[in-house]
């Protein structure tokens, strides 16, 4: 059930306010993996830079599923999915590209 109103929340919906973005986040803790998925979703989406540990983490664990792809697109700000890349390529591709500035401080 939570997953779906994670979804619908953060996937489906457009609205973006700090109370959105904070009933999707404390989503990431939810013992549900696909719920914390569908939060990673929501909150790329909405371009929340707070993810990056979590998604970072989920990326270099195998299997990756497709919803954790689809979060570290969708933050990269791609299209769509490479199919030629590994989690790890997605996970380099974040921590390169939010290496700089004060919120990404924890990759350098």
């Amino acid at each position: 059930m939570h997953d779906w109103a994670t979804f619908g929340l953060g996937v489906l919906g457009d609205v973006d306010s700090g109370q959105v973005r904070e009933a999707v986040y404390r989503r990431l803790s939810d013992s549900d993996s696909d719920v914390r998925e569908e939060a990673l979703v929501g909150l790329a989406k909405r371009h929340d830079v707070r993810i990056l540990p979590t998604l970072i983490a989920a990326l270099d664990q195998s299997p990756v599923s497709g919803r954790v792809v689809e979060a570290a697109y969708t933050l990269l700000g791609m299209e769509g999915d490479r199919e030629e890349w590994s989690g790890s390529d997605y996970a380099n591709a974040l921590r390169q590209r939010f290496a700089g500035g004060p919120e990404q401080g924890f990759f350098r």
